[in-house]
């Protein structure tokens, strides 16, 4: 695990603002007194954003579509193996991140639109699913007591109503161009 130093210093070699970023982060109480951990946390988390953009602006600004084809097969987590890569651990958290992001989309909206609750209900149990997946490869046993798939048939619940709803409450006028917020019934 790299140090807060490493991450310190890789991040001002990519010119990333930490200052903007510690000024958020310690505004906010804490829990507990690990102020290290927190710091480290913030550190690799800045610099996994700022690299996954410039992944991002790599893919998106192929010249054409065999070129995006061999980036994303470059840089796909199937692409090379990586030494000591907790390969289910790592897609956990990335389900984790997507869920954390789908919620940052709609933080500041007065309701959620259906296609972004469904998508949060969906990223869920995507991460509910791989924690599954690792338990059951853990105890082979207790593949249909899982606690956790109640919980995960009532979120794919969720989301196909949300689908369902918004597919018969947003009028046909709004194929082609985004609806409005004022658009989206009222999500529960």
């Amino acid at each position: 695990m790299a140090t807060n130093g490493q991450l310190r210093a890789v991040l001002a070699i990519l010119h990333a603002d930490t200052d903007a970023v510690e000024e958020q982060v310690w505004q906010r109480a804490m829990a507990g007194a690990d102020s290290t951990g927190v710091e480290h946390a913030m550190l690799a988390g800045l610099l996994y954003r700022v690299i996954g953009a410039d992944l991002r602006d790599s893919l998106a600004t192929a010249p054409d579509v065999d070129s995006l084809e061999d980036r994303a097969r470059a840089a796909g987590p199937s692409a090379v193996t990586v030494r000591g890569e907790d390969l289910y651990g790592q897609a956990h958290f990335e389900a984790y991140w997507l869920t954390d992001r789908i919620a940052e989309l709609y933080g500041d909206l007065d309701s959620v639109p259906p296609p972004l609750a469904a998508a949060a209900y969906t990223a869920e149990v995507t991460r509910t699913l791989l924690r599954i997946h690792r338990d059951l490869l853990e105890n082979p046993g207790t593949r249909g007591t899982h606690p956790a798939w109640e919980g995960i048939i009532d979120q794919l619940d969720r989301a196909r109503a949300l689908a369902q709803a918004a597919t018969q409450t947003i009028p046909q006028r709004t194929v082609g161009r985004p609806p409005t917020r004022q658009e989206f019934p009222a999500t529960r």
